[in-house]
């Protein structure tokens, strides 16, 4: 790790827990769940393998924490719920704006997420731990996705006879991480040409009709 000199205790102890989450991002993404240790984990940032259970007891608490810093970002880490996007997004009358908002918004996230949640999903098919790994994250998955449908609900945007329940099922698969992996890694997409045919997909499936369209 760099040098630590002049910084006080808490900003030590967060550039330290930061290069341990950095380091576990690489390790799960390069080796999966159950061929990451923590010991390798340690040596790639640079601390000791005590240092890594001190600060996140055990690995699944280290699999959650990589996820949450993909979801919030690293440099200055944001829930989405409170980025300028979202607030655009929830307020704006134009139901097309503001599932362009979301889905570009949102590429960015599974760029960071998605392999983690591939890591994840393989290795909860035998390890328990994991499985409530992720079901944590699908509920704040679930209920994020939900928030953002709500408000273009009541300005009247979704297709009639659609209910926010459909449209957040909807909205969960199509931009979803296994989705996403699927067009760009296994169809060789870029995440550009995703987001324009994601966002046209789901104004198709999800808003009302403009009048004068059919």
């Amino acid at each position: 790790m760099s040098d630590v000199k002049g910084l006080t205790r808490k900003q030590r102890s967060e550039r330290t827990r930061a290069a341990i989450v950095r380091a576990a991002t690489e390790e799960f993404r390069l080796n999966g769940y159950h061929g990451t240790t923590m010991a390798g984990i340690a040596k790639r940032a640079g601390v000791a393998v005590q240092t890594v259970y001190f600060v996140f007891h055990t690995k699944p608490l280290l699999l959650t924490a990589t996820i949450d810093q993909a979801v919030m970002g690293d440099e200055e880490p944001t829930p989405p719920e409170l980025t300028e996007w979202w607030q655009e997004g929830s307020t704006t009358k134009d139901g097309r704006r503001a599932l362009e908002l979301f889905v570009t918004n949102v590429a960015r996230i599974e760029e960071r997420a998605a392999a983690l949640d591939r890591v994840a999903r393989a290795a909860a098919t035998t390890d328990p731990e994991v499985v409530d790994v992720l079901a944590h994250h699908e509920r704040l998955r679930v209920a994020g996705f939900r928030s953002y449908l709500e408000p273009m609900a009541e300005r009247g945007l979704l297709s009639r006879g659609m209910s926010v329940d459909e449209a957040t099922d909807v909205l969960l698969t199509m931009v979803g991480s296994a989705v996403f992996l699927e067009f760009t890694e296994g169809r060789g997409w870029s995440v550009e040409r995703w987001v324009d045919w994601t966002a046209d997909a789901l104004a198709g499936l999800l808003l009302e009709p403009r009048r004068g369209r059919r």
